[in-house]
């Protein structure tokens, strides 16, 4: 079950269906950052909110944006999500916000007030604090690169480090199924489609055996945006001790990341030479960023993290956990008054700053990696009760969430990526055990609730 706070930052910050234009819109990180701050100057907390007289608790508050009519609209869509996290954490999807201990320090310190306020995932979230290397590039690169961003993966691995990366095709799977496939770790921060890749044949093995995590700050059913690919760059950067761009073109995502890292200065940018006479290579480099070495094998990846910049406290949590209260968000576009700058920089976390720097500076055994640590007997049930379903398991879950119409096989084939060997073996057992219907004339899978189940049970 959700916590009071959690449930209330999601209702006033997160999408549970695809947006129409009709609906209210949920609060930005900007517009979270200010309400969340008046919240804090009344002394009370986002869970407040769920119970009393609402119009009296926001007497006071004016936003020509943020409207109280806004906020009660937002409030009122328990229904929804109810609905929503029902369906995503029966698919291994959990849910992380800022206020919770095991949220990135690595964000916090890096971004401040910009650190999303919620992040969806599956997988092993203590991995998020251990850095590691960000691996990125073009999706379309020759096979040499992608070849390299495999090995880079593997060798990631057998230093101890997690790759941190996109997910997207091109250089950012290869780099994250090198590590894998070397039973390495690997963080990946999505743009789109996190409720798919977390349900898919490609990663679900290394899901459940806690070398993975996947995690994305959108709609969980998203699907691809640019915008939302070009805001989720920073956070892989973010994650990391230092980043290796494999390949690049003269502009576009790749291209945009770096140079966003390279005038925040969050982590060391290096970028592999290259004889692509089209890649944006050489220009990342006479913008900043350095070449990544030769003998790479030899000099290691501790090499790459000297230059890194060990104040990396660059703003402070919204709702740090020592203080549960908000703090201001600061933005270039919208100044805040002096005093909100002023008790900004009184609570920024000199602490978490010190434990990034000393967790950059040296690397995480591959056993550290893998193993949660320890936990009470109530925290262990709720985060592992998902992991302890077999692949059949989860390939119902699947199944259950995209056979609302009748589906062919190679209609399902496409979405769950199984074998069709497997997936025939799966549906037939599926069928056997009245999960799902078999229609013929053409042969297509249906999955059966209850109210249709009864409905055949009774013909």
């Amino acid at each position: 079950m959700l916590a009071a706070k959690t449930q209330a930052i999601l209702l006033l910050t997160a999408y549970f269906s695809r947006s129409t234009s009709s609906e209210a819109k949920p609060l930005t990180n900007k517009e979270w950052g200010r309400f969340a701050f008046w919240l804090k100057n009344q002394e009370m907390v986002p869970e407040d909110l769920l119970t009393g007289d609402l119009s009296q608790k926001l007497a006071g508050w004016t936003d020509s944006k943020i409207t109280s009519d806004r906020i009660q609209t937002l409030l009122n869509r328990g229904s929804a999500l109810a609905m929503a996290m029902e369906k995503w954490t029966r698919s291994g999807l959990w849910v992380l916000t800022r206020s919770d201990s095991d949220y990135p320090k690595r964000l916090k310190a890096r971004l401040g007030n910009d650190a999303p306020p919620v992040f969806f995932g599956c997988g092993n979230r203590n991995l998020l604090n251990q850095g590691g290397i960000a691996v990125i590039g073009s999706r379309k690169t020759s096979d040499a690169d992608l070849q390299f961003s495999h090995d880079l993966g593997a060798k990631s691995a057998n230093d101890g480090r997690s790759v941190v990366s996109g997910g997207a095709k091109g250089v950012d799977e290869a780099a994250m199924l090198g590590a894998l496939e070397s039973e390495g770790t690997a963080i990946g921060v999505l743009a789109n489609d996190l409720l798919r890749a977390a349900t898919s044949a490609k990663y679900r093995k290394y899901l459940m055996a806690n070398n993975l995590v996947l995690l994305s700050p959108f709609y969980p059913e998203a699907g691809f945006n640019a915008g939302n690919a070009m805001q989720r760059n920073k956070y892989i950067y973010c994650l990391s001790d230092a980043a290796i761009a494999v390949h690049s073109g003269t502009s576009g995502g790749t291209w945009n990341g770096v140079i966003e890292n390279i005038k925040q200065n969050w982590v060391p940018m290096w970028v592999k030479p290259t004889d692509d006479s089209e890649a944006g290579n050489s220009a990342l480099v006479q913008k900043g960023a350095k070449w990544l070495p030769d003998n790479l094998s030899e000099t290691g990846f501790a090499h790459l993290l000297q230059t890194a910049d060990s104040s990396a406290d660059q703003g402070a949590d919204l709702f740090a956990q020592q203080q549960e209260v908000a703090v201001p968000e600061v933005t270039v576009n919208e100044p805040m008054a002096d005093t909100g700058q002023q008790e900004e920089n009184e609570v920024a976390s000199d602490e978490v700053a010190k434990e990034t720097a000393e967790d950059a500076s040296k690397p995480s055994p591959k056993q550290e990696h893998a193993t949660p640590s320890p936990v009470s007997s109530d925290q262990c049930e709720e985060k592992t009760a998902l992991t302890q379903l077999s692949l059949y398991d989860h390939f119902l879950l699947m199944l259950r969430n995209e056979t609302g119409s009748p589906k062919t096989i190679d209609e399902l084939l496409e979405t769950t990526q199984l074998h069709k060997t497997q997936l025939n073996e799966w549906l037939k057992q599926a069928v056997a055990d009245d999960k799902v219907t078999k229609l013929n004339r053409p042969v297509r899978y249906q999955w059966v609730e209850d109210n249709q189940r009864k409905m055949f049970e009774d013909q």
